[in-house]
């Protein structure tokens, strides 16, 4: 994830405004994006991301998206994914504090977000 993903930049630009389409290859490699945006074609698994061409769509597949495409198209939910208030230190240390407590602004404790 970290060579796709490599920062939050990617996923800021996809998700800030997801009808500006733009090809995923040509992000992350930073090369120019198409002028004529209709021609990107969408994966018709995850329906997520867009490619200018059958290149960089199969370049995309084989080095990056084929581990990816199932959790974006919600087929698959990766381990320990799911919050489990059990494991949730923020959710422990709320019910230590109290509900009374935690009420108080003056608690330092932030309690599960």
């Amino acid at each position: 994830l970290i060579h796709f993903y490599k920062s939050l930049r990617y996923l800021s630009v996809i998700s800030a405004n997801m009808s500006d389409k733009v090809c995923a290859n040509c992000l992350n490699y930073e090369w120019q994006q198409p002028a004529d945006k209709n021609i990107l074609k969408r994966c018709s698994k995850c329906k997520f991301l867009h490619y200018c061409s059958e290149e960089c769509q199969v370049e995309h597949w084989v080095k990056v998206h084929k581990q990816h495409c199932k959790y974006l198209a919600q087929q698959r939910v990766m381990p320990q994914s799911r919050h489990d208030p059990a494991n949730c230190t923020g959710c422990k240390e709320q019910v230590e504090t109290g509900s009374v407590e935690m009420a108080n602004p003056a608690n330092p404790v932030l309690g599960c977000p």
